[in-house]
């Protein structure tokens, strides 16, 4: 799923890598991952952080919906703070107030574990899941995606940072089923990897969460006319009413611990979504004193986070003594409303700490859990809404029922279409015995009910959506071309996609138009079980999504079709530039009716060669150029020659295209 994430992967791993301090003795830093199954991008890490500081603009921090650009998450870290046997008082942070992913390196305060320690886990659940994306099905997996990783607070080059002594285990669950897929758990296990007890922890998530979009305010380029925001947003939380003032509790949710950020004035409406973060539990259970609460929620604006771990006194003020992080972890706090002259819901540009504790003892070798969620919604109601799911997945043990997975999708073109294909799955293998249940070749058509034991397909539903960017809950805007049921005297009965030549599913849509991008995703649901009481499952939506431009078939010689170029001319703000318009990282055209495997050279007029595209893809006749040199240099207004060459026949074709600016 979102292949054309994957290939930027590789460049975001050199960036971090080059920001990761003493890679020569840990050399495996986890600075690749982000959960694309449902509808949050999250980055996440092995470092004690997630959210990578919007370092690189082409994957996710904390997207939401996947693929809107639409950003709420700087960055994020757990921060844990304890008492030594020594009597020390120490605080552990992943993330911290900081400017940049560089400047935040130089503060966390987490190393990752080296490989023969802990291997990092990358599994799913679903059977059929693309191999591509790194995962491997595995029948311990609870969720779409599910990552462990492991991390400990020993950096020894670190300022003023002396080590608790402990070892984290972190497990990142990310659902596609629609009924899941608002939010992303971290489930944290904390372990005491010392020789002696440790006494009154606290655990915190802390976050400096900040939305907007990313098209219209651009947080990336420094020379951007219209840049990122941060101080146009508003914070907030929600808790049990016996605990927070009046007016921050949710009625019929008295567990609720969460804070908030949304954007205030929307953006221009594409930005109007809330981001949260709910604890959702911890065990053992927390033991605060008598009528202290169990969770504080702190709220400061940036570059206000305690400079020490503990009480120290004020530089500027002689004999003035400040809380250290330890102190705001444990002061019992809740950041809203106006309180002693601060508005804590003023417009600005704050972070979050959302603390539990304490702990009163961990032993030696012993290991607490604290678990959170990372959840968005379109709206205030959305968010609390979804974080009551993720409360109730949590209640149940990470148990979400699902239905049989989306088929893997394989796209061939023709002009002003889109042809779809995938494998139906089987219930036998070659020899004709029964594959095993969790078999992935079962699915979608043979795949069967964990509940039920029985086979539980039940059809298709394909749904297309035009533009690069989706702006909201993809089921609920994006077009649903198709719907399919197996004829069963269960439904609609209209029967599936017939079958190919090659014995996969196939569907074609047309009057579609060359060159605009369009979403695609083929959902498998299964009918209701009334024996059961089960309702209709299904897919998620992002388990197979795809994005496509519709044009020419590949040609294999010029008696089959002519190269060309569209729209030729080519004149800026075209509608082809998509609503970045004028910026020129926006721009696009294409050469269409190539070979399936060719190079694209472009020349100006004086002969210099101004661009090389190597064009590969079997069932593709058409590449695209942003209209960059080869040096990521603008190209000017003026008239162009091209040249295409068969790489495998080595027939060449020439061509001019004319640039209006």
């Amino acid at each position: 799923m979102q292949s054309f994430r994957r290939l930027m992967k590789i460049i975001l791993v050199v960036c971090l890598l080059l920001a990761t301090e003493h890679q020569h003795v840990f050399a495996r830093p986890e600075v690749d991952k982000f959960t694309d199954a449902g509808l949050i991008g999250l980055f996440v890490t092995n470092l004690g952080y997630i959210g990578h500081s919007f370092s690189e603009p082409n994957m996710p921090s904390g997207e939401y919906p996947l693929n809107s650009n639409t950003e709420h998450l700087f960055k994020g870290g757990i921060w844990i703070g304890a008492v030594t046997a020594a009597g020390d008082t120490l605080v552990s942070t992943g993330a911290q107030d900081a400017a940049n992913l560089q400047e935040g390196d130089q503060s966390r305060e987490y190393n990752d574990l080296p490989e023969s320690i802990f291997k990092t886990k990358l599994w799913t659940n679903l059977q059929n899941f693309d191999p591509a994306d790194g995962f491997v099905y595995n029948s311990r997996a609870l969720a779409t995606q599910h990552f462990e990783f492991a991390f400990n607070d020993s950096r020894t080059d670190v300022t003023s940072h002396t080590a608790i002594g402990l070892k984290i285990i972190l497990r990142v669950l990310a659902w596609s089923s629609p009924f899941a897929d608002d939010f992303v758990i971290l489930d944290y296990t904390i372990i005491n990897d010392t020789n002696d007890i440790l006494t009154d922890l606290y655990v915190g998530m802390w976050t400096d969460t900040t939305v907007g979009n990313t098209e219209l305010r651009n947080p990336y380029d420094p020379q951007a006319d219209d840049r990122w925001d941060y101080y146009d947003d508003v914070n907030g939380g929600w808790g049990p009413e016996e605990w927070v003032p009046e007016g921050y509790s949710v009625e019929g949710d008295n567990r609720i611990w969460m804070m908030s950020e949304h954007d205030a004035d929307g953006d221009e409406g594409l930005a109007t979504s809330w981001i949260g973060v709910r604890l959702l539990g911890t065990k053992p259970d927390v033991e605060p004193d008598m009528d202290e609460p169990p969770v504080s929620y702190n709220s400061w604006t940036f570059r206000q986070v305690p400079n020490e771990d503990s009480t120290y006194e004020n530089p500027d003020v002689l004999g003035d003594f400040l809380p250290g992080k330890y102190q705001v972890m444990s002061n019992g706090f809740f950041a809203v409303g106006e309180i002693e002259g601060v508005d804590y819901g003023a417009t600005s540009n704050r972070s979050g700490l959302l603390t539990t504790g304490p702990f009163k003892f961990l032993a030696a070798q012993d290991s607490l859990k604290v678990t959170f969620a990372f959840v968005a919604g379109f709206d205030s109601l959305g968010l609390i809404a979804n974080s009551g799911v993720a409360q109730k997945a949590y209640d149940e043990g990470f148990t979400i029922l699902g239905g049989p997975p989306s088929p893997r999708l394989k796209f061939s073109y023709e002009s002003d279409s889109i042809i779809l294909r995938w494998a139906p799955g089987d219930s036998l293998d070659s020899s004709g015995d029964p594959l095993p249940k969790d078999d992935g070749a079962r699915s979608p058509e043979h795949h069967i009910s964990e509940v039920t034991g029985r086979e539980d397909f039940q059809g298709y539903r394909i749904f297309r959506y035009q533009g690069e960017s989706i702006s909201g809950n993809p089921e609920d805007i994006a077009t649903l071309v198709a719907e399919f049921d197996k004829i069963d005297g269960i439904g609609f009965d209209t029967g599936l996609p017939p079958l190919n030549s090659f014995g996969e599913r196939e569907y074609k849509d047309t009057d579609l138009l060359d060159g605009f991008p369009y979403w695609y995703s083929v959902i498998s649901f299964s009918a209701p079980d009334q024996e059961e009481g089960l309702p209709e499952f299904r897919s998620g939506f992002n388990e197979n999504s795809e994005l496509v431009y519709p044009g020419s078939a590949p040609f294999q010689s010029s008696s089959e079709g002519t190269i060309g170029v569209y729209p030729n001319p080519y004149r800026a703000g075209s509608l082809f530039d998509g609503r970045l318009g004028e910026q020129e990282l926006s721009r696009k055209i294409w050469f269409t009716g190539l070979p399936a495997r060719c190079q694209i050279q472009v020349f100006s007029l004086v002969g210099e060669l101004v661009k090389t595209i190597d064009h590969d893809e079997p069932t593709s006749g058409q590449h695209s150029w942003n209209l960059l040199t080869n040096f990521d240099r603008v190209i000017a207004s003026g008239l162009y020659i091209y040249v295409v060459k068969n790489s495998d026949t080595g027939e060449i074709q020439r061509g001019k295209l004319v640039i209006i600016k």
